[in-house]
């Protein structure tokens, strides 16, 4: 009887083999992570945009809304580039404001009492204008005015994003 040789019982994988199998491997591993932590991330900037945008337009829209309220040409008590204060329609004195400091709060104040109306805000301004479109003058206490529309830019950032939105209300009963 003859015996097999040695040659012809050797099958599997050699050590350089399994080597190269397993660097292959680890690279495409590292390849596919790096994708997945790419989509991971733009899923967290445009989750937080829209989570900043959603709050932006609430703020704008109930800043609008509310300016649409004012009472009569002698309402507006407070007219500066930061803030705004008047008596609407039911006699109560509404203050909307911000104190300059990027972060903080955008306040809206009803009957006294305040309430952030947004968080995060990175720039306020209210500009005011006049029947023919030109610059009204800011007032500091109440006298009739010439503001017949008031305009509204607001800026929220948070986690180095930043959400602009801008809007304009006309003064109702003016």
């Amino acid at each position: 009887m003859s015996r097999p040789s040695a040659i012809g019982l050797a099958s599997g994988f050699t050590l350089v083999e399994l080597t190269i199998v397993i660097v292959v491997v680890s690279v495409a591993g590292l390849a596919l992570a790096g994708v997945f932590r790419e989509a991971v991330g733009a899923y967290r900037y445009v989750d937080v945009e829209a989570a900043l945008l959603q709050e932006a337009r609430y703020a704008e829209e109930r800043m609008t809304r509310e300016l649409r309220r004012v009472r009569d040409a002698t309402s507006v008590t407070e007219a500066r580039p930061g803030a705004v204060t008047f008596v609407d329609q039911d006699s109560v004195v509404v203050r909307l404001s911000w104190n300059g400091t990027p972060g903080a709060d955008l306040l809206y104040a009803r009957g006294g009492v305040a309430n952030p109306l947004a968080s995060g805000v990175d720039s306020l301004a209210f500009a005011y204008w006049r029947d023919d479109g030109s610059a009204a003058v800011p007032i500091l206490s109440p006298a009739a005015t010439d503001i017949r529309r008031v305009t509204v830019y607001l800026r929220l950032g948070r986690d180095r994003q930043r959400v602009s939105v801008m809007g304009a209300a006309a003064l109702r009963s003016l």
